[in-house]
């Protein structure tokens, strides 16, 4: 200790103060093993989720933007033809009124003379 400067005597003291608690807490080094046990599972497990969960992550993202754009092209090739098919029985319908309005015209005139 008296060749050691004062960061590295208060350093070695509160090592000193650590390894006291712990023999205090568990003189047969059970608490000891217990955290280490703890620790490996604790970095077994989170260095895989760290590493494997933003992959995944992406994925899912990605996933929901395909999804997205397969919604809307799979909309436009069913709205497209019904907006077609539309417009044509308007057009129909549009021509058949105006068909039958010029037939009711027609008669009307040939009943006067």
């Amino acid at each position: 200790m008296p060749r050691l400067n004062a960061i590295e005597r208060s350093a070695e003291v509160m090592r000193f103060m650590g390894h006291c608690l712990v023999y205090w807490l568990s003189p047969q080094g059970q608490l000891r093993e217990f955290i280490k046990l703890n620790l490996r599972v604790a970095l077994t497990v989170a260095i895989p989720a760290l590493g494997v969960a933003p992959l995944i992550t992406l994925a899912l993202g990605q996933f929901q933007t395909w999804a997205v754009m397969l919604t809307q092209t799979v909309t436009s090739f069913v709205l497209f033809p019904l907006s077609v098919l539309l417009s044509i029985l308007l057009v129909c319908g549009l021509l058949y009124i105006i068909r039958t309005c010029l037939d009711l015209r027609g008669r009307g005139r040939r009943d006067v003379y």
